[in-house]
């Protein structure tokens, strides 16, 4: 069983709005730290997430061995989709610009891999 398009979408949006907090607090650091201590500063340990197991549940859930993490971490959540990074076998471009595309996509491809 899949999760809702809604609810697939409500977490990856979540992922990314976690993903931003975490990039703005190690900007700060970097504006407003000496950087001899940028060293021992991490966002990621005040921002506490389960960020990977989510992503491997996702993967899982849809059978997906690396389009999800690739369309977060690559195309920064869709941000850096550019018309063609994705295609049919015949070469036809594949739309996973939105959390939706994406999630359609993956329940496409699910479908037919059955």
């Amino acid at each position: 069983m899949i999760i809702s398009k809604k609810e697939f979408c409500k977490i990856i949006k979540r992922l990314r709005n976690y993903n931003d907090l975490q990039d703005k607090i190690q900007d700060l650091f970097r504006d407003n730290i000496d950087n001899q201590e940028m060293d021992f500063m991490n966002a990621g340990s005040i921002c506490v997430g389960h960020e990977t197991i989510v992503v491997k549940l996702l993967e899982s859930m849809f059978n997906d061995k690396d389009t999800i993490s690739w369309w977060l971490y690559d195309l920064d959540y869709g941000r850096n989709y550019t018309e063609g990074c994705i295609s049919e076998q015949d070469g036809t471009p594949i739309d996973i610009s939105t959390p939706e595309k994406l999630y359609d996509y993956l329940v496409k491809e699910m479908e037919e891999n059955r």
